[in-house]
């Protein structure tokens, strides 16, 4: 009589065809942005983005030096509550750098703080907001218009 083959969870065929297919780190990355406030809490979520994932090290971005040298003390906590959020040992290390955090997606999450460009926005002068409105005024695209808008109130003096 011929021996049955046993049959295996399918988690466990899922999980071994990700890791095979090199699509594991992916999913992981994935996750961490899809789940990042939930993860890291709504402070450090506000100043901080998980960019990508490679060689088991998280690129992890953040908004200013300053939060760059907060994360750097902060370092120990981020990689153990990562690890956790990703069942096991899954990076080692934290590489830092200085970018530009994308503003959380409207109802995305509890926060409901302006994105920065809304934030810089509010900071102007009536009458910068006034030249700014009138700049891009002749664009007809409303979206480039907004980030035209945005990209200017950041850069006023």
């Amino acid at each position: 009589m011929a021996k049955r083959p046993s049959l295996n969870p399918l988690p466990d065929i899922l999980a071994r065809f990700l890791k095979t297919h090199g699509m594991a780190i992916h999913m992981l990355e994935c996750r961490l942005q899809q789940h990042w406030l939930e993860i890291v809490g709504e402070h450090v979520a506000r100043h901080t983005w998980p960019d990508s994932v490679r060689h088991r090290k998280l690129y992890l971005v953040a908004e200013n030096s300053v939060w760059l040298q907060q994360l750097l003390f902060l370092k120990p906590e981020l990689l153990a509550k990562i690890n956790a959020a990703a069942d096991g040992e899954a990076l080692t290390d934290i590489v830092l750098r200085v970018g530009t955090v994308p503003s959380p997606d409207a109802g995305a999450g509890p926060s409901s703080r302006p994105a920065p460009a809304e934030q810089a926005e509010e900071d102007l002068s009536v009458e910068t907001r006034t030249a700014i409105d009138a700049t891009v005024q002749a664009v007809a695209d409303p979206d480039l218009q907004t980030r035209l808008k945005a990209l200017f109130s950041k850069s006023a003096p």
